[in-house]
């Protein structure tokens, strides 16, 4: 009777134990399942879910110019006004050509281009000395006088005129009026005085008249 007693009692102890041993299993099984995503040892375990590096990347869209474009868009960005049109250099020019002209002995003053450039005038003269010495009109010495009586002289810094008369030959440039003319004058004489050489014309200066004022 007692035999039988102390195998009851044993049987009992070994099947508490036992219950004690599978769950702690089964505890450590699930705690390996969540840290681990497997259940098992070895051979016998099974993976429940994916590890961290066998997940798929991730992708950022990296930011490109249409991006910004389209956040400028969002925030109501206004687009830049383009500059205003600079006026066309040189609009108010007005040319007049033709050949006005004076001769005193072997030397003929012409005058071929007229240039007004906003009321500022550029005459374009041609010099011939016909003689057998040279002959100097100097800038310094040019003067001119329109039909209002307004009189002017050439810029000696940005006048364009050789001065010397070789013999036998012509020379070309230009003489800028150092003075704006008026919108009233219609024409201008152009005067070379002091004009030196051994068959300079008698007096020393050559006046060309009538030259029209461009408009």
């Amino acid at each position: 009777m007692v035999d039988g007693s102390h195998h009851r009692r044993k049987n009992n102890t070994a099947l508490k134990v036992g219950t004690v041993v599978l769950g702690v299993l089964v505890l450590l099984g699930a705690v390996q399942a969540v840290t681990a995503g497997t259940i098992g040892v070895g051979a016998l375990s099974v993976t429940l879910r994916q590890t961290t590096s066998d997940a798929a990347p991730s992708t950022t869209r990296p930011a490109t110019t249409d991006d910004t474009v389209g956040l400028d868009g969002a925030v109501g960005a206004a687009e830049s006004s383009p500059s205003p049109e600079v006026p066309t250099a040189g609009a108010e020019d007005r040319t007049a050509e033709g050949s006005w002209q004076q001769a005193r002995g072997l030397l003929t003053v012409e005058v071929t281009k007229v240039e007004n450039r906003g009321g500022a005038l550029r005459v374009f003269v041609t010099a011939v000395n016909a003689s057998t010495a040279k002959m100097d009109l100097p800038v310094a010495s040019v003067a001119a006088v329109d039909d209002t009586g307004r009189d002017y002289g050439a810029s000696l810094s940005t006048s364009k005129w050789p001065g010397t008369v070789t013999k036998n030959s012509s020379v070309n440039g230009y003489l800028d009026l150092d003075r704006k003319v008026p919108g009233a004058a219609g024409a201008f004489s152009l005067t070379f005085a002091g004009i030196v050489g051994q068959l300079a014309p008698t007096g020393g200066s050559v006046t060309v008249p009538g030259i029209p004022v461009p408009r």
